[in-house]
């Protein structure tokens, strides 16, 4: 179970990356608003789950 939040929790990391050579612009602010919305929800699962 862990294992597949270690994978899920590069999604954030793979659109920022998408969005950097689609617009060509540095995607550090995009990355941490995308990193630390989903690491709420990745928490709130965490609970759920325990």
């Amino acid at each position: 179970m862990l294992s597949i939040f270690a994978i899920l929790s590069d999604i954030p990391w793979y659109i920022a990356e998408i969005i950097s050579k689609i617009t060509g612009a540095d995607a550090s602010a995009i990355l941490d608003f995308i990193s630390g919305g989903y690491a709420e929800i990745m928490d709130a699962i965490n609970t759920i789950i325990k």
